[in-house]
């Protein structure tokens, strides 16, 4: 039930020579109600916010005598906004009251406590109508502050003008809101207000904002915030700046309005970004896949304002780990690729599409990949994480064409690269043409002809052959460099590179044997994964 600060009952309503003899901290306690206590204990008399009259002779007047420590006990077990005597109070009555937070007022003799009672009541009533119009007029103007298009700006704004006192929005810690400026210097309670919203228990649908004060700090400013919640729950604050004694009920009434607008237009955001996400998201979805013709892509991308026709390149991300919480590794590329101009993020069922603008200056789309990949195997603590990237083409069938190109490249690293680094489309070379056939007969049959004899020489001698073979064609023939880098004596190589001539039927200074032979290691690896060499000829080079 709404109430009025005891302050001002004291300043406006109660009778000249009220004084305030302990529990000064405890003037903002809002009086609900003025109860006359005629008799003593009177625990089911007193009701939350209750203002207590009551004669210093009515606790003598019990036998035996009640004393005030057990009076103050009592109101403060019922939560009562304060005590006001008539007669004269022992001295130590006020130190009391001080120690209990509780107010104590002394009231003038010979005034009537059942006619002051009375007064309170109405005084507190024309209050609670004045206050219900005061919220009508504040409710219609924070409506339609939410309804004009403006969004938060216009609520702020709205705010600032019926309190004069500067106002600001933060989230829930602490920090101000984005893009919206922050408090005219720091605030205070900052802590204390990030732990409030973290201690509120949901809330019911439609009820009015939790709002609290926090302060004064040693300059005497006290801070005044109304929760913002979105599903019941807070998601911030708005805030306004005041000092000791000067936050009224308009104020608290008004932060109170402020939120619940904020509220509202944070939810019809949501869904309008959700809609649109929906939207744009299904559309680049169809254009990646190739599903839309040339000019119906274009219509929709003008109206979407989708920049489908500038240079664009894709990845596809895919990790063994996130397959079961796809939205959880999109939500991280996202927060990852906020920095990108007009870049996309977009779950597809071969993964999670990244579609980029070519990067300026020496940095390649594959190194900015690379780098995002590695960061997110950090972030999330992933064992293994595959990035395809296709080419930078323009237009909905450069789109379509770059995604499958990034589709290729991620089947690959995972099918014969470890399944943990990003491959552009573009160092695929042969593989491009090999990978699609990995299933043919005609491959095994090939490989089989052409280096099935060696692949069994190597396993029955254990001779090393085929990687002899994979560093001769990686070093483009050179003898020397050959032995080097398998660490052997030039006649050791050149007795291994006779022994792969007898055993192939194949002669090295041929260029058709030895396009064939290169043409079955590239095979290899597909067909015997588990014989593929870390860093060997077979993997994609640049």
């Amino acid at each position: 039930m709404r109430g009025v600060p005891l302050r001002e009952l004291v300043e406006t309503t109660l009778p000249p020579g009220t004084r305030v003899l302990g529990g000064r901290d405890g003037l903002d306690r809002e009086v609900t109600w003025a109860t006359l206590l005629r008799t003593l204990p009177a625990r089911t008399a007193i009701q939350r916010g209750d203002l207590l009259l009551f004669s210093v002779d009515l606790l003598f007047m019990r036998e035996p005598p009640l004393s005030f420590p057990a009076l103050l006990e009592v109101a403060l077990e019922r939560e009562a906004a304060g005590l006001a005597v008539v007669g004269p109070a022992p001295e130590d009555w006020g130190p009391l009251a001080d120690e209990a937070g509780l107010p104590l007022l002394a009231l003038p003799e010979g005034i009537s406590l059942a006619d002051l009672a009375n007064q309170i009541a109405r005084f507190i009533t024309a209050r609670r109508e004045a206050l219900y119009e005061i919220e009508r007029e504040l409710q219609r103007r924070f409506q339609q502050a939410a309804l004009t298009g403006e969004g938060l700006p216009a609520i702020l704004r709205t705010l600032e003008e019926a309190t004069g006192k500067p106002v600001w929005l933060e989230d829930a810690q602490g920090s101000p809101w984005p893009d919206l400026p922050g408090p005219p210097e720091p605030p205070p309670g900052q802590m204390e207000r990030r732990a409030w919203l973290r201690r509120l228990p949901l809330r019911e649908e439609g009820g009015e904002p939790p709002v609290a004060l926090f302060g004064p700090d040693a300059a005497g400013r006290i801070c005044l915030a109304g929760a913002v919640l979105l599903e019941r729950r807070p998601v911030g604050a708005v805030c306004l700046l005041g000092t000791t004694g000067r936050i009224t009920e308009r104020d608290r009434l008004a932060v109170a309005q402020a939120a619940a607008a904020c509220a509202l237009v944070l939810i019809r955001e949501r869904s309008l970004w959700s809609a649109e996400a929906r939207v744009r998201g299904e559309f680049l979805a169809q254009v990646l896949r190739g599903e839309l013709p040339e000019a119906e892509a274009r219509r929709r991308a003008r109206i979407l304002n989708e920049p489908i026709e500038e240079p664009m390149a894709v990845a596809v991300f895919r990790a063994p780990e996130a397959e079961g919480d796809t939205e959880r590794l999109a939500e991280a590329i996202r927060r990852l690729t906020a920095r990108f101009p007009r870049c996309r993020v977009q779950p597809m069922a071969e993964g999670i599409a990244f579609v980029f603008p070519p990067p300026g200056g020496e940095a390649d789309p594959e190194t900015v990949v690379e780098g995002l990949r590695a960061e997110l195997v950090r972030a999330l603590g992933l064992s293994r994480l595959a990035a395809g990237v296709g080419g930078v083409y323009a237009g909905p069938a450069g789109l379509a064409r770059s995604f499958r190109e990034a589709v290729q490249s991620v089947q690959m690293v995972e099918a014969l690269l470890g399944g943990n680094r990003a491959l552009a489309y573009a160092r695929l070379d042969v593989y491009r043409i090999l990978y699609p056939l990995r299933e043919s007969e005609l491959l095994e049959e090939f490989y089989e002809q052409v280096l099935g004899p060696l692949e069994r020489y190597d396993r029955e001698h254990h001779a090393e052959l085929i990687p002899t073979l994979e560093a001769f064609f990686a070093c483009d023939g050179n003898l020397q460099r050959t032995a080097e880098r398998l660490f052997l004596h030039r006649n050791s190589l050149a007795y291994r590179l006779r022994r792969i001539q007898e055993i192939t039927g194949m002669d090295l200074r041929r260029w058709e044997d030895c396009f064939r032979l290169q043409l079955a290691l590239k095979i290899r690896p597909m067909l015997r994964r588990s014989h593929a060499q870390p860093g060997g000829g077979s993997e994609p080079r640049a």
